[in-house]
C-alpha cells in the first residue's frame, strides 16, 4: 500500500510537464497496490496538472468522489 504524499506528486507533476512539452502525449498509471490510493492519486495530479476531461461517465467518476 502506499500513497503519495503532495510533495512527491508535485515532482511527478513537474516531469510530466518537461515530458509533455516533447512529446504529442504522455500517458501516466499509478499502480498503489491493494491500498486503494491509486485513483485517488491520479486525480490528485489530474488537479495539479490543471488537467480537466469532459464526456467521462458521471456515474464512474462518482465511484471516486471522497478519495
Amino acid at each position: 500500500m502506499y500513497h503519495y504524499k503532495e510533495h512527491e506528486l508535485q515532482e511527478w507533476a513537474e516531469r510530466i510537464q518537461a515530458l509533455a512539452s516533447q512529446s504529442e502525449e504522455v500517458c501516466v498509471i499509478f499502480n498503489n497496490n491493494s491500498g486503494g490510493h491509486a485513483a485517488g492519486n491520479a486525480k490528485q495530479l489530474t488537479q495539479m496538472l490543471g488537467l480537466s476531461y469532459e464526456g467521462l461517465a458521471p456515474r464512474q467518476l462518482d465511484l471516486f468522489d471522497g478519495l
